[in-house]
């Protein structure tokens, strides 16, 4: 390649890496490809196996399904819980109003390092969102209620707008998202959007209660696996989540 063509290059990918972040345009070294990635766990051990890297990425969007009482909040505060664990925030975007101080702190949450936004509309949560995102301060971020905006047009079209610049963001903090809502029957525009970007897929569902003497002292859940961009996919596994002053899971 002569001297010309290869400062050209250089520069191409220069501009590419300011724009959308060092990781959507770069050479890829031996240990970038065994090497471990940079990843926060779930708090569950099983479900940290079964992605193949110890957790969710982080710099990287993920995606968590699941019906009310399935686990799936309690699964999303497990995984803030291990964010803590650096010694950094943590983020939730209550868009829904889901979100229970309590139940959180019994989850192991350490509240004084949690920054809680409950935005009016969906375009100032999508501007919090990418705000924290674009600051670097938040080892991760839970955004929860998007459930509401799958029969608005309009919203899913604005969240489906926004997912290409939160993904450039993303790349360059390493922050890692994790986005909650409920599974649907059909396709939507923003749904679609957001699998795409979503580097990991989750589906949680109650599968049977535990009792201890007639009371119930906690869940089993099925997690599955329906997309891993960074491990293998179409796999399951089952947690347990348990009941007793605090919230107990099976991992960490």
């Amino acid at each position: 390649m002569s001297s010309d063509k290869k400062r050209h290059l250089e520069m191409t990918v220069a501009t590419v890496q300011q724009r959308w972040g060092w990781k959507a345009l770069r050479k890829l070294e031996a240990s970038s490809v065994t090497g471990q990635v940079p990843h926060i766990s779930t708090g569950f051990r099983a479900l940290d196996n079964a992605l193949g890297i110890g957790g969710l990425a982080k710099g990287r969007m993920s995606e968590l399904l699941g019906p009310a009482t399935s686990g799936k909040t309690t699964l999303a505060l497990k995984f803030l819980v291990q964010a803590q664990v650096e010694g950094r925030c943590v983020g939730y975007v209550d868009y829904g109003r889901f979100f229970d101080p309590d139940y959180a702190h019994r989850c192991g949450l350490d509240l004084s390092r949690l920054l809680i936004a409950t935005p009016y509309d969906l375009k100032e949560a999508l501007c919090i969102t990418q705000a924290l995102a674009e600051s670097g301060g938040l080892s991760a971020l839970v955004f929860d209620g998007l459930d509401a905006l799958w029969s608005d047009a309009s919203a899913t079209q604005l969240l489906a707008a926004h997912l290409d610049h939160l993904a450039a963001l993303l790349g360059r903090s390493g922050t890692a998202v994790l986005f909650l809502h409920a599974p649907l029957a059909m396709e939507a525009p923003a749904l679609s959007a957001l699998a795409h970007h979503a580097s990991v897929r989750l589906h949680v569902a109650r599968e049977r209660w535990l009792r201890r003497h007639g009371d119930v002292k906690g869940y089993e859940a099925k997690v599955e696996i329906l997309k891993n961009r960074l491990g293998p996919a179409n796999r399951a596994v089952t947690i347990t989540i348990e009941f007793n002053g605090t919230v107990h899971g099976d991992g960490l």
